[in-house]
């Protein structure tokens, strides 16, 4: 019974290794915050319409592991305040559409929060939450929005981080 105990508790230990081996790494809200910053400064230094071109590339730092978005799991979306998204870092099918109406699978209609957040607070920022597909595990997760104001223009800057 005692080297049963022994052999099972290995088993354990040798499945929890390999599981936690295939997790992946998740950004949080520091590396959030910094890749919007770092889109800030790309915008203010290459303009609106090189921003956006940038911002799109799927293989863009800013949407795929890099220096910059170290786990690979963020990526860049804009909001105007009318909902109109001219990016999107990781489906390009959402691009150039009006997304006020968008809702998650429990009904929160994440673009209207979002403009709300940054269009009608005092900060012009903040987080919003909502369950979305990871494009990294493929699985819908809770995830929380980060949005930004981008000083001068009708446009916000977007991430978020998986839960």
């Amino acid at each position: 019974m005692r080297y049963l105990f022994i052999g099972v508790s290995i088993v354990i230990m040798i499945c929890t290794n390999i599981a936690s081996s295939f997790a992946i790494e998740r950004s949080d809200a520091r590396t959030a915050t910094a890749l919007l910053q770092k889109a800030q400064i790309y915008l203010q230094k290459n303009g609106l319409e090189k921003s956006i071109i940038e911002f799109n590339r799927l293989d863009s730092p800013f949407n795929v592991k890099s220096e910059i978005n170290p786990n690979g799991d963020l990526y860049l979306y804009t909001l105007d305040s009318k909902g109109y998204q001219a990016v999107h870092g990781k489906n390009p099918k959402i691009r150039g559409k009006v997304m006020l109406e968008m809702r998650d699978i429990d009904g929160v209609y994440l673009i209207a929060d979002m403009v709300k957040i940054c269009f009608t607070s005092k900060e012009g920022k903040g987080w919003t939450r909502y369950r979305w597909p990871n494009p990294i595990t493929k699985e819908v997760e809770r995830k929380q929005g980060y949005v930004e104001r981008v000083p001068g223009l009708d446009l916000c800057l977007g991430t978020g981080i998986y839960r």
